[in-house]
């Protein structure tokens, strides 16, 4: 019997908790690095849970999206045709040279996000709905993967 995976990418802020979620997840304390520090994972990293019956879910950490809103003006720069779907902005922004340069983390993110089946879209509760946390979404959405919310930190005042 094969193993029918669903992929799915962690993504969200940076220092928004997705290495701490995945740690959780997977009882794995060893899974990634987690620090107080911003920008700490600088590499997707996935593991996998095996939930029986030939079913496993693959969950990717990816780097943390730092400047949301520079990047969706360069995802609308890379093809700024109104009728233009999401999915075909990000690719041609992955083709473009921002994705090597300024938005390599970003790029690294969106990549995963593009290849999988599912997005977990990790959200620090203790900070307000933030114009960046908008424009994270927009861009998530707009990947047209489905998209969960996961808030973090909820135990914090």
């Amino acid at each position: 019997m094969s193993t029918r995976r669903v992929r799915i990418a962690v993504i969200g802020h940076t220092n928004a908790g997705k290495t701490s979620l995945l740690r959780t997840l997977a009882r794995r304390r060893d899974f990634g690095e987690v620090s107080s520090r911003p920008a700490t994972t600088r590499h997707v990293e996935a593991t996998t849970l095996d939930l029986g019956d030939g079913y496993a879910l693959e969950l990717a950490d990816t780097p943390g999206l730092e400047d949301s809103m520079g990047l969706l003006d360069a995802l609308h720069a890379a093809d700024p045709s109104p009728r233009t779907s999401g999915a075909t902005r990000i690719r041609a922004f992955l083709d473009g040279p921002l994705a090597q340069g300024a938005f390599a983390q970003e790029a690294k993110a969106l990549r995963q996000l593009l290849a999988s089946d599912l997005a977990l879209y990790v959200v620090d509760a203790r900070e307000p709905v933030l114009g960046k946390y908008r424009d994270e979404f927009a861009i998530i959405a707009g990947a047209g993967v489905p998209c969960l919310v996961v808030l973090t930190f909820t135990a914090s005042p």
